[in-house]
C-alpha cells in the first residue's frame, strides 16, 4: 500500500477510530514512560534521565501503537475479516520498551545498539500499520469494485490458542 493512500485512509477515519487511537496512544505513552523509568522525581523536581532520542522513540512508538489498535475498531463492511496477526505490533511495542528502559542494572540491549534497535522497532510498527491498513483497503476495495468478496485472512491463528483439557 502506498503511503499517500494510507494518509488518505487515516484522514477519513470515523471519529470513534480517532478517539480510540488517541486514547490508546496516551495510555501506551504513559505505560512506556512509567515502566521504563524515563521520568523520575528527585528532591521534589521532575527529572528526565533518558537520552533525547529515547523520548522521541517513545512518543512515535506510542502513536503508532494507537493507530494500529484503532484500526481494529469500526472496520468498514468487508474489512472485519482482516483482523488477524497482532504479533508484529506486540513485538514492536516490546522493542520500544527494551530500547528506552532505564531501570535495569544490566540492560538486555547494550547502550550502543539501542538507537539501532529503536529505529528498527519504529520501522516494524510503521510496517505493521501499513500492512494492516493495506489488507483492510484491499478487502474493501475488491468488494466495491468487483462485487466479489475481497481479500481476507485465511491463515489466522489466535495469538494465545486455547488448550484442550483432557
Amino acid at each position: 500500500m502506498r503511503i499517500s493512500r494510507t494518509f488518505t485512509d487515516l484522514r477519513i477515519w470515523p471519529r470513534r477510530r480517532r478517539m480510540v487511537a488517541a486514547g490508546i496512544a496516551a495510555a501506551a505513552l504513559t505505560a512506556l514512560t512509567l515502566a521504563s523509568g524515563s521520568v523520575a522525581v528527585a528532591g521534589g523536581s521532575l527529572m528526565f534521565p533518558g537520552a533525547v532520542w529515547a523520548y522521541a522513540v517513545t512518543v512515535v512508538g506510542a502513536g503508532l501503537i494507537g493507530l494500529v489498535v484503532a484500526s481494529y475498531f469500526d472496520a468498514p463492511i468487508g474489512g472485519e475479516a482482516t483482523r488477524c496477526d497482532v504479533r508484529w505490533p506486540v513485538l514492536g511495542l516490546i522493542a520500544v520498551y527494551l530500547t528506552t528502559e532505564l531501570r535495569e542494572a544490566v540492560p538486555l540491549i547494550a547502550a550502543a545498539v539501542r538507537p539501532v534497535v529503536a529505529v528498527a522497532a519504529i520501522a516494524l510498527l510503521a510496517w505493521a500499520l501499513l500492512e494492516r491498513l493495506g489488507i483492510e483497503h484491499r478487502a474493501v476495495d475488491d468488494r466495491s469494485v468487483n462485487g466479489e468478496d475481497g481479500e481476507v485472512c485465511t491463515t489466522c491463528k489466535p495469538l494465545f490458542p486455547a488448550t484442550r483439557s483432557r
